[in-house]
């Protein structure tokens, strides 16, 4: 009987360590690791910079070069417009008679065959030209504008001086004035026969300070901003916002804003109302207009608007746009518009 106890004990033991055997090897067997995986990185944006004037991504020979500010009417006979659409930033700003004038603000214009219509030149477009380390483009000008067209610093292309007005031609479907239009790729070439580096110097560091794509300002103090009229007598333009996509587009003449080249409507990321002093010239018809020093305005973005304060220091300085408390405003990346109003004539403007 002890001989059988003591012959399953034994046969116990036996079982019990051929068990904790298996148990260790399988233990190795689960701490084993596998090889990690090699991680392939890439690049979305390899032969891409950021816009100076928009902030977005482009592609990185574009991105260097200086672009083109060129005058374009906005009467009801000049509009719609051609090439406004691939503007960067486009001013508005009234001239004679209680009409607007437009700046469109172009980067990437030497494949654009029809800009335009473009017109004639008043000495305060040139000085928001000049902040963008560009080149101005116009088809005459104001007496006004000739001493600030003749400072050296200032490469312009004038649709009625010799060379410079092959630039230009004429079409048929438009009446005069509004039938001049421009061609880039002319533009291109008068501007590097005549010398000019055609990237940005290497000391501009853009216009705009820009928020990252995925970290917007939401201006989340701001009031709401999905109805914005700068209150222009004669075009009466305004903005209407889209939550979808999160962009202004625009309206005039009573009816959608497009180019008149891909029928699109105009829309923008940022709208800047800059509110600015308006005076006479001696002839009593020739608007002047407080480019240079401070003011109040509002900027607005993301379907919010909030009180805003510009600073120019001189006629070509960068203009900076400031919340009240003086920190600068980040703009969202994308396209800018800039309307100057009257600043005796704010309580014309609507935003809501």
């Amino acid at each position: 009987m002890n001989l059988k106890r003591t012959l399953v004990t034994i046969t116990l033991f036996y079982f019990c360590v051929m068990a904790m055997g298996c148990g260790k090897k399988q233990e190795k067997v689960t701490k084993k690791e596998s090889p990690a995986p090699k991680v392939v990185t890439t690049d979305e944006h390899v032969g891409e910079e950021k816009s100076m004037l928009t902030g977005l991504w482009i592609d990185e020979e574009v991105a260097k070069q200086r672009p083109l500010a060129i005058m374009m009417g906005n009467t009801s006979d000049a509009a719609p417009q051609s090439g406004i659409e691939k503007a960067g930033v486009v001013y508005e700003i009234p001239v004679e008679g209680g009409i607007t004038r437009l700046m469109s603000v172009i980067e990437d214009y030497s494949d654009l065959k029809r800009i335009g219509s473009v017109r004639s030149c008043r000495y305060y477009f040139v000085h928001y030209a000049m902040e963008y380390n560009g080149f101005y483009a116009h088809f005459g000008q104001s007496k006004y504008a000739l001493p600030t067209l003749n400072n050296p610093m200032v490469p312009n292309v004038n649709g009625l001086e010799g060379e410079a007005g092959k630039c230009y031609y004429r079409v048929t479907d438009r009446r005069a004035p509004h039938n001049a239009f421009a061609d880039g790729s002319k533009i291109k070439d008068y501007l590097v026969k005549k010398g000019n580096d055609l990237n940005y110097d290497d000391s501009y560091q853009g216009h705009f300070t820009f928020a990252e794509e995925d970290e917007e300002n939401q201006l989340v103090d701001g009031s709401d901003a999905t109805y914005v009229s700068p209150g222009y007598s004669v075009d009466q333009p305004w903005f209407e916002y889209n939550q979808g996509d999160k962009l202004y587009y625009r309206f005039q003449y009573n009816k959608e804003h497009v180019d008149n080249e891909s029928g699109r409507q105009l829309s923008c990321k940022n709208i800047v109302i800059q509110y600015v002093n308006i005076g006479l010239f001696d002839d009593g018809k020739s608007l002047t207009i407080g480019t240079v020093g401070s003011g109040k305005g509002e900027f607005i973005t993301n379907g919010k608007s909030v009180p805003m304060v510009w600073k120019k220091q001189s006629e070509f300085a960068k203009t900076t746009y400031c919340y009240e408390d003086g920190t600068e405003i980040e703009f969202n990346p994308g396209k800018t518009w800039i309307l100057l109003v009257d600043a005796q004539k704010t309580s014309k403007v609507t935003v809501k």
